[in-house]
């Protein structure tokens, strides 16, 4: 699913122009969207809808959506959040609803703002046609209280494009911007209707053709790219008959310390589910008792350990030979610790091997502070951090990450031409040096001690059985949320457990198979 940025539409809505259409029709026909959606979800007749109007064209396509309702049979009337507009096409639209007999009422005119306040608190439906895609910078304060009573109502809220104080390419939002029930969005969803924290703003998002051709969206190359099913799907092949365990791969983890036993056991596990050839399980010798009374499907690697039980500098010669092995990928991290000597270690074998590594949890924390071993890293990494482990990775507030989610891992991409980043969360982003991806798979069942080493596992099997950093990513990330989506319908967000992601894998892969 391509998505594309508030420039893009613009640009897209120019070009129509250019070859004959009209703004104004452009507003028409988005208002006319927006009323047909309302009245086959909520019906209209006799509803006592607000609907509030910026100075630009989102409020052009309000005032169109207005008299739409109006002639509907709803009682509807307009208020202006910051007085009439300012392009002369929502000029002529707001004149037409006034014609109509629709009663207006100005915010920006303190008179009439008691009026304003006592019509929100009315209504059963709020439009909201103040920002859409054109929103930058701040809330003013006085727009700020509108927008806190439209909040407190008990009304269905509804936003034309997007919420109102939400930034449509970042997915940044303001304080005090409208929060939806639904959002109605026009030719193609937007980066702030996926990415978080806008995302959890926008409700329900419904996307609406207003007369812009397909081909001509096509020109334009997205911003952002939606995983769907069938793009994971092509990434596998049918498995032959005449293949052996070597044929799909090797993969070497180095995972787990004698306190997380359970990290080594869910990412091995994940990554068998996930169809690679054979696992090497590296962990402190003093680990493997209890991670081999749990999994039966790895090969098992004692390395020499501190008094702690984390893995010493020591081991560095054994996992040297391990790497110059018949391997295809090597996962590292999974509850390993970020004790120093363990820390060397994870440098270590980035520094040396010739095959793709996945790098999560203590071992992205054992290189916090200095990202500098990843640049002299001989074989392709991918890093899978959540937003606490990002911020240190890029020495930053997590508040910093979770509000530029997008920026963040483009950034870190670019500076590190070889690392393709994973950053978890709610509609987790993929970025590499060409391409960024979101998955809208998953659920907060998902949020869970352990769900992130099964991630791990699936990518780093992927990797081990060929596929490209980014389709390892790409298809890793979108079943591990598909995976999590049937955990969740049979044991409830709140039962779930990640080893029933890894148990779920089954069901998807026979899907895939077919």
């Amino acid at each position: 699913m391509i998505i594309l940025n508030s420039e893009q539409t613009k640009a897209l809505e120019n070009a129509m122009v250019e070859a004959g259409g009209e703004h104004i029709k452009l507003m028409e026909t988005a208002g006319i969207a927006v009323a047909r959606f309302i009245h086959e979800k909520y019906g209209v007749d006799g509803q006592a809808i607000a609907v509030i109007c910026g100075t630009g064209n989102n409020g052009g396509d309000g005032f169109a959506a207005a008299k739409k309702l109006l002639e509907g049979g709803a009682r509807v009337r307009i208020i202006l959040a910051s007085g009439t507009p300012k392009t002369d096409d929502a000029f002529d639209l707001l004149g037409r609803s006034e014609r109509a007999g629709i009663k207006v009422l100005d915010f920006s005119k303190e008179g009439e703002r008691e009026e304003i306040h006592k019509t929100i608190d009315a209504s059963d439906i709020l439009v909201d046609a103040v920002y859409g895609t054109g929103f930058h910078g701040e809330i003013r304060e006085e727009i700020g209280e509108l927008f806190q009573s439209i909040n407190i109502s008990s009304a269905t809220v509804i936003s034309v494009d997007i919420p109102s104080g939400v930034n449509a390419d970042t997915g940044e939002a303001e304080e005090h911007c409208i929060k939806a029930n639904c959002t109605i969005t026009f030719t193609t969803m937007k980066p702030g209707h996926i990415i978080f924290p806008g995302a959890e703003y926008c409700g329900l998002v419904y996307t609406s053709a207003i007369g812009i051709e397909p081909p001509l969206v096509k020109t334009e190359n997205g911003v952002l790219e939606a995983i769907d099913y069938q793009t994971v799907r092509l990434c596998f092949n049918p498995r032959k008959a005449n293949t052996h365990k070597g044929t799909y791969g090797k993969l070497l983890c180095i995972c787990g310390s004698f306190n997380m036993s359970g990290a080594a056991v869910y990412s091995a596990k994940a990554a068998v589910q996930s169809g690679v050839g054979l696992v090497k399980l590296a962990a402190p010798k003093s680990a493997i008792p209890a991670i081999a009374s749990q999994l039966c499907d790895g090969v098992f690697v004692p390395l020499e350990e501190n008094e702690d039980g984390f893995i010493s500098e020591r081991a560095k010669r054994k996992l040297s030979d391990l790497l110059e092995e018949d391997i295809s990928a090597c996962l590292i991290g999974c509850g390993i610790g970020t004790d120093s000597g363990t820390a060397s270690v994870v440098r270590h074998v980035i520094e040396h091997s010739r095959v793709p590594v996945v790098i999560d949890a203590d071992a992205l924390n054992c290189i916090a502070g200095d990202t500098s071993v990843l640049k002299r890293a001989l074989a392709p990494l991918i890093i899978t951090p959540h937003p606490g482990e990002m911020s240190r990775l890029c020495e930053a507030d997590t508040a910093d990450i979770q509000k530029r989610r997008l920026a963040s891992a483009r950034e870190f991409a670019e500076k590190h031409e070889n690392v393709t980043v994973v950053l978890k969360g709610a509609n987790t982003i993929i970025a590499d040096k060409e391409h960024t991806l979101i998955n809208l798979t998953g659920n907060p069942g998902m949020a869970k001690g352990g769900s992130g080493d099964v991630l791990a596992g699936i990518i780093a099997s992927f990797a081990a059985q060929g596929m490209s950093p980014a389709d390892a990513a790409m298809c890793g990330v979108y079943l591990h949320g598909a995976a999590g989506d049937l955990a969740s319908k049979k044991f409830s967000l709140h039962s779930m457990t990640p080893m029933d992601i890894v148990l779920s894998l089954p069901a998807l892969f026979l899907e895939i198979e077919r």
